[in-house]
């Protein structure tokens, strides 16, 4: 065994933590991002999600989620050959929220992205129009108070008119009477400023479940909101500069137990739409380390104990080799082992591993919200 072994620093001494962590008040509801509540700055929500800069500094751009900013940035600033119709399914608490939250910040903000590493160079759009429905706030029964005397009454009444007044006023009376606007209106909404237009849907399930107890006319308010969305689909793919991008829940019991609902939100736009997970892989534990530390650890630190950790296991695994073969796994493992501690630290790899395989079996867990948690 090595002789530094009593060298080793606590993680505590070299190790920093966010200053929300550090001050000890975070709650578990910190980490459940009200997506609704940030489009509308709403000063109750903490300001690591609602200011820009403050947002990013604490996101760690994964993979998927630096190809999704490409892909909608792009399509914003008119790029071809891309999907402008993005769907996100991952379990619950895995990111979804928190990628519709990077976009936004990035449409609204696209300085503020380049703090990120490898973002620098992704599109600038210029100004961009983004309008933001969440489902869980939006009442099915409509008159949602928008100011000086004015209520709207849908769900595309209130993405046109945070738009601009402009665009509310091409399916105003569409709002009103309750009834979808057909694909020619769409198409006017969507080039009424004259500007990109991003368009950003959570929990659009909720909503659908509440809507099928509104009725309008001889239909319901439901019926009416699947067929603006089928409709929005084909007008905002055959756009030059408009994205839409919308969430859907993983299972039925994310779904409220209805699965034909599940499953109809699904099939509704699946012949254009493209599935995004956000977060994957060994993604949660660099996820976790950068919301959760205050910055940076040395990698001298961190690479001591990783060395420290695999002499030790790998010293077991090769005490137990019986054959030239089985030693030479146990030194690739020490090697994967170290590799792994490294960039866990000061997390264990096996901790990151239960709680993104494992507990995610578990009825309730929330896969990265949950490892935060």
């Amino acid at each position: 065994m090595s002789t530094t072994l009593h060298s080793l620093k606590p993680w505590t001494e070299p190790v920093k933590l966010h200053p929300d962590v550090e001050a000890g008040s975070l709650a578990e509801a910190v980490f459940a991002i009200d997506l609704g509540a940030i489009a509308m700055g709403d000063p109750a929500t903490p300001l690591v999600y609602r200011e820009p800069d403050a947002f990013f500094a604490a996101t760690y751009i994964t993979t998927d989620l630096r190809r999704l900013l490409e892909e909608v940035l792009a399509s914003l600033a008119a790029a071809e050959n891309y999907n402008r119709v993005l769907k996100l399914r991952s379990p619950f608490g895995g990111g979804k929220s928190h990628t519709l939250a990077s976009l936004l910040h990035a449409a609204r903000s696209r300085s503020s992205l380049n703090q990120a590493p490898g973002c620098k160079d992704l599109p600038d759009p210029g100004e961009v129009a983004v309008a933001v429905f969440d489902g869980e706030k939006f009442t099915a029964t409509g008159d949602k108070d928008v100011g000086n005397g004015q209520k709207v009454h849908t769900m595309w009444g209130w993405l046109a008119w945070q738009l601009g007044p402009a665009v509310y006023k091409v399916v105003q009376k569409h709002d009103e009477i309750r009834v979808s606007p057909a694909g020619d209106e769409i198409k006017a909404m969507l080039q009424a400023e004259g500007k990109p237009v991003l368009l950003l849907l959570d929990e659009v399930l909720k909503y659908m479940e509440r809507a099928a107890a509104v009725g309008v006319k001889e239909s319901t308010l439901q019926r009416q909101a699947k067929d603006f969305i089928q409709n929005l689909t084909v007008e905002v793919s055959n756009s030059t500069n408009a994205v839409m991008v919308y969430s859907l829940q993983w299972s039925a019991r994310e779904a409220l137990g209805n699965v034909a609902l599940l499953e109809e939100l699904d099939k509704l736009t699946s012949r254009k739409d493209q599935v995004r997970e956000p977060v994957t892989g060994d993604e949660v534990q660099a996820v976790v380390k950068q919301r959760l530390l205050g910055g940076e650890v040395s990698d001298s630190v961190a690479s001591d104990v990783a060395a420290e950790y695999g002499d030790v296991v790998g010293g077991f695994w090769r005490a137990r080799a019986e054959t030239p073969s089985a030693k030479q796994d146990a030194d690739e493992q020490t090697l994967q082992l170290k590799k792994r501690m490294q960039a866990a630290y000061p997390f264990h790899p096996a901790l990151i591993d239960v709680m993104n395989s494992r507990w995610t079996s578990v009825d309730g867990f929330q896969r990265t919200r949950g490892a935060l948690r």
